[in-house]
């Protein structure tokens, strides 16, 4: 991301001259700007410890705004700077500097990655093929498509696309943190124009200033009312249209800043002490939204972001007003980090998966110690690598010649004039067999990548089974239909037996157990991942069941069984991994069912509606003498280890508890 990526400095030279690449944070005859590095590191930290730990900073995403908040400021104060030097602005020296500024550390990245997860997919072949494999295989399902949006920064589209199916989205993207960056990207092709035009058409800086404002209004309202508070918020998340408010805000604080620089300071421009105040409110409103502001809520999308925007904005107004703010910001680990948060933000996310996936069974949010101190080190042992031998020498002295003083370095030979033009062939020849044979396994990786991952084709074949048993359904209500005799835990009476649906059963006389042709299923995709199971261990039985449906969604599937009456004796509701329940909704599910039993199924999942949906469902199993409660969360609770990595599907063990877990309640609802 840009504003991680620190490549300009800001200066006075003709024309004719490229502006020194070291620090962005370099400012034309103002010096540096103390603190932005600094600010740099504390925006980086927040992403990482959101991902590598979400639970205990549940709105560390939000660093990212503060990147894009950044970037506009940096970016734009850059190209003024030139026009203030020079009379205009060289575009093509722009794009070159960014290229060398962006491009090594994400070829790096995307190549070195996916070649060390072919090497470990070749080598749990060589083993034998293990349930670690198809993990393994699983990183590379698309992952050409990524690299492809990589090279053309338009990852965050990918990500818009390949969350329309649901299983890709369940299963990370090795490269899933490049999103930012593309918009950063995109913000780079377009906004230069955009000042030229601007510089060309001779409009003031203060005017530039409420244009950037004024579409950065527009881009948040964009995400508030593209929001579907129903539905998963990715669209509007990383979508340039959505999300580029935190860039414009950068940039009307940089048109604002030249102008005050110029002596035509806009009269709402703080003070120092005003400055100070803004820059701790600032501070405050940052570290509480990282704090309390879950991603999943409508909060974000609605305000939250927009405000931590402002907030950044406000931090970078003390700083540039009172440069001294900044020293604390500046101290030496924070500028190290900050000086390298373009690598490291690059790095953190890839070798967390990979490392994830190597040590957790995949599992991210329930990652181990080790996986976390592992992933931390390597992370910060790469990105200093990378910015040391790739980044810096490459932004200041070209691809070529940076290539040729890494290979020195990595060869080096005494110089003898009569041998050193030999001897750089053969440490070239050297270098370039090792960077080809990576690059080749990164080739193969990507030529042999499945089509689907093991998520994708349990839901497909699942699918499949579900559609059976509708196409093949007995009619729904079967007096006839034979029963299963079993011992069965005595049920309560009442309101009582429901809620005991999570104890232990206990020996009980023997009761009828309605069979398969007697049971209609309304699910969502964890569902749809246990239906060949569900019709293996109760032959006849009807599942409609379908990836991403919303509780509501299911309710009226219901409401129009019931009034085809095609609704079956029992009916078990599997919904709530995808949104919110609701008590209306249950009353209107209730109302629908009739007087026929119920069985309700509690989701899991870390995610911010469950605990909600499991306390509505429990409340109604508690408050309906005709509902049994199967409680599919407290049995997951106890061995989460059942679930794939995505914290939600079961695996095939999980699998069999889900169906047991049915199974347990539907004895119990054959007995009320």
């Amino acid at each position: 991301m840009a504003a991680r990526a620190a490549g300009d400095r800001i200066t006075s030279q003709p024309a004719t001259r490229d502006l020194p690449r070291t620090s962005e944070t370099r400012i034309a005859r103002t010096g540096r700007i103390a603190g932005l590095d600094g600010l740099r590191a504390i925006a980086v930290l927040l992403v990482v410890l959101y991902h590598f730990a979400p639970v205990p900073l549940p709105g560390g995403y939000l660093g990212v705004d503060v990147f894009f908040v950044l970037s506009g400021f940096l970016i734009t104060t850059i190209l003024l700077a030139e026009r203030d030097a020079t009379g205009g602005v060289s575009l093509r020296r722009f794009w070159r500097h960014r290229a060398r500024r962006l491009l090594p550390a994400l070829a790096a990245v995307v190549v070195v990655c996916v070649a060390a997860v072919a090497v470990a997919l070749g080598i749990d072949r060589i083993g034998g093929a293990s349930a670690q494999g198809s993990l393994w295989s699983d990183l590379l399902v698309g992952v050409g498509a990524q690299i492809a949006a990589a090279a053309t920064f338009t990852s965050n589209w990918l990500t818009v696309l390949t969350e329309q199916s649901y299983a890709a989205a369940s299963s990370p993207h090795l490269f899933g943190n490049l999103w930012s960056l593309a918009v950063e990207e995109q913000f780079y092709l377009v906004w230069p124009l955009v000042v030229v035009g601007v510089i060309g058409a001779g409009l003031a800086v203060r005017k530039a200033a409420y244009g950037a404002a004024a579409l950065a209004l527009g881009s948040a309202g964009a995400m508030a009312l593209l929001l579907d508070l129903g539905s998963d918020p990715t669209r509007v998340y990383v979508g340039t249209d959505t999300h580029a408010f935190g860039l414009m805000i950068g940039a009307a604080l940089a048109f604002w800043w030249n102008a005050s620089r110029q002596g035509t300071r806009p009269a709402w421009w703080p003070g120092r002490r005003p400055a100070l105040a803004a820059g701790f409110g600032g501070a405050l409103a940052i570290a509480a939204l990282a704090a309390l502001m879950p991603w999943d809520t409508a909060l974000p999308y609605r305000g939250g972001l927009l405000l931590a925007s402002v907030a950044t904005a406000a931090v970078i107004v003390a700083l540039v007003t009172v440069p001294a703010t900044g020293r604390a910001l500046d101290a030496g680990p924070l500028r190290w980090i900050g000086e390298r948060s373009y690598g490291i933000y690059l790095w953190h996310w890839p070798v967390f998966v990979i490392l994830a996936t190597g040590i957790d069974g995949g599992r991210l949010r329930d990652a181990t110690w080790p996986t976390l101190v592992l992933a931390s080190v390597i992370t910060v042992a790469v990105s200093a690598a990378c910015y040391r031998w790739l980044e810096v020498p490459v932004r200041r002295r070209g691809f070529r010649a940076a290539l040729r003083g890494l290979v020195d370095w990595l060869y080096p030979v005494e110089h003898d004039r009569s041998s050193l033009q030999a001897a750089r062939r053969r440490r070239a020849a050297v270098f370039g067999g090792t960077v080809a044979a990576v690059l080749a396994l990164a080739a193969s990786a990507v030529a042999e990548a499945p089509e689907q991952t093991t998520l994708e084709t349990q839901l497909d074949e699942g699918a499949k089974v579900a559609a059976e048993t509708s196409a093949s359904a007995a009619p729904a209500t079967t007096p006839s239909a034979a029963a299963t005799a079993v011992a069965a835990p005595s049920p309560s009476s009442g309101a009582s037996s429901p809620a005991s649906g999570a104890s232990s059963p206990t020996p009980a006389p023997v009761v009828e157990v309605p069979d398969g042709a007697r049971v209609q299923v309304i699910g969502d995709s964890v569902t749809v991942g246990s239906a060949g199971a569900l019709a293996e261990a109760l032959p006849g039985i009807r599942i409609t069941a379908e990836v991403g449906k919303q509780f509501a969604t299911g309710v009226d599937q219901v409401a129009r069984l019931a009034g085809e009456d095609r609704l079956r004796d029992y009916l078990v509701v599997a919904l709530g991994t995808n949104g919110r329940v609701g008590a209306e909704n249950l009353e209107r599910l209730l109302a629908a069912a009739g007087e026929r039993p119920v069985v309700l199924v509690t989701p899991y999942g870390d995610r911010s509606w469950i605990p909600g949906a499991v306390a509505d469902l429990r409340a109604a199993a508690e408050a309906h003498p005709t509902v049994v409660l199967a409680d599919w969360n407290a049995a997951v609770a106890r061995d989460t280890s059942v679930l794939g990595p995505d914290g939600i599907h079961p695996r095939a063990d999980g699998v069999e508890l889900f169906v047991s877990v049915i199974e347990d309640a539907l004895e119990r609802a054959a007995a009320l």
